[in-house]
């Protein structure tokens, strides 16, 4: 579950459509919640320390915040935004640092970014900034994509019901938890996907007890069945559930595309050590194909890694 109280929105420097403002806006009407437009900077010329003295460089940083500044004030005058709207300039060097810190700071339920789309080839193309806020971030994190703000007509949710480890079963409830408050907000349909592996040949062979077909079908039930146990707990929809054979950066996106999902909400990290994160193979490989807005949302107990 997901109670939105303070929303933090990621400003693209340079940029005059600010898909992400746009987002936060309307997430905040909807909630009640409170704004926070950041917009983080840094300029390597501040590094020359052999060209310019301690004061110069803390003139010249002075001069580039308030030049910036200026600027960001002239676009977000552009946005109807809400009242106490609060707005920043942090300057540091690392800016995923320095988004994640903000957003403790102010005890953010949520940072929004904008991510970019590739027209050529119909999907998001996410930037560095975005997949080191993905793996570091403690808090979800929306990335939206630079079009109309849609209404959210369809939410997909990438669920493990398959697997009765404690993480995965406590991370689905996470996921499908906060997919329903999404849904209640946006009027939305919920779905939900599960993707299950293949069966290795040599497993096959080593079950003498059955055969390869009764073996892929015994698997199967057990995810299907695992899987309307779990909908029906949470009273979503037998049609709205998909159980595929196959990797999951193959299945969780061709059902986005079935349904035309509008946003995905995915895990994307784990509780044990960085070799163990999903961010960084899989879940990078499925949102390589995605094209609607993403939600990523880390288990409880997370913690977010070292530089």
């Amino acid at each position: 579950m997901i109670d939105i109280n303070s929303v933090l929105v990621v400003i693209e420097p340079n940029q005059l459509q600010q898909p992400a403002l746009s987002r936060g806006i309307d997430l905040v009407n909807k909630t009640g919640a409170k704004l926070m437009v950041l917009l983080s900077v840094y300029h390597p010329s501040y590094d020359m320390t052999t060209m310019m003295s301690s004061s110069e460089r803390e003139e010249f940083r002075a001069e580039y915040i308030s030049d910036q500044y200026q600027a960001l004030s002239e676009l977000i005058e552009t946005y109807d935004l809400p009242s106490q709207t609060v707005t920043a300039i942090n300057w540091h060097k690392r800016v995923y640092d320095s988004i994640v810190e903000t957003a403790k700071d102010e005890q953010a339920d949520i940072i929004i970014k904008s991510t970019k789309h590739h027209d050529v080839v119909t999907s998001l193309v996410f930037t560095p900034l975005d997949w080191h806020l993905m793996r570091k971030s403690p808090i979800p994190v929306l990335l939206v994509k630079h079009n109309e703000w849609p209404s959210y007509d369809d939410i997909l949710t990438a669920v493990n019901t398959g697997d009765e480890d404690k993480s995965h079963t406590d991370l689905n409830e996470k996921l499908t938890t906060t997919a329903e408050d999404f849904a209640k907000l946006f009027s939305s349909n919920l779905y939900l996907v599960n993707a299950y592996p293949h069966i290795p040949l040599p497993l096959a062979k080593s079950s003498p007890a059955f055969t390869f077909n009764s073996l892929n079908v015994a698997i199967r039930n057990h995810h299907k069945q695992a899987m309307n146990n779990f909908g029906l707990r949470h009273r979503i929809q037998h049609a709205n559930l998909y159980v595929k054979e196959g990797l999951p950066e193959q299945v969780i996106p061709n059902v986005a595309s079935n349904i035309n999902a509008d946003l995905l909400i995915i895990g994307s990290g784990s509780t044990g050590s960085l070799n163990g994160f999903t961010l960084g193979n899989t879940a990078e490989h499925i949102m390589n194909n995605i094209k609607c807005d993403v939600l990523t949302i880390k288990p409880d107990g997370f913690v977010s890694p070292k530089h």
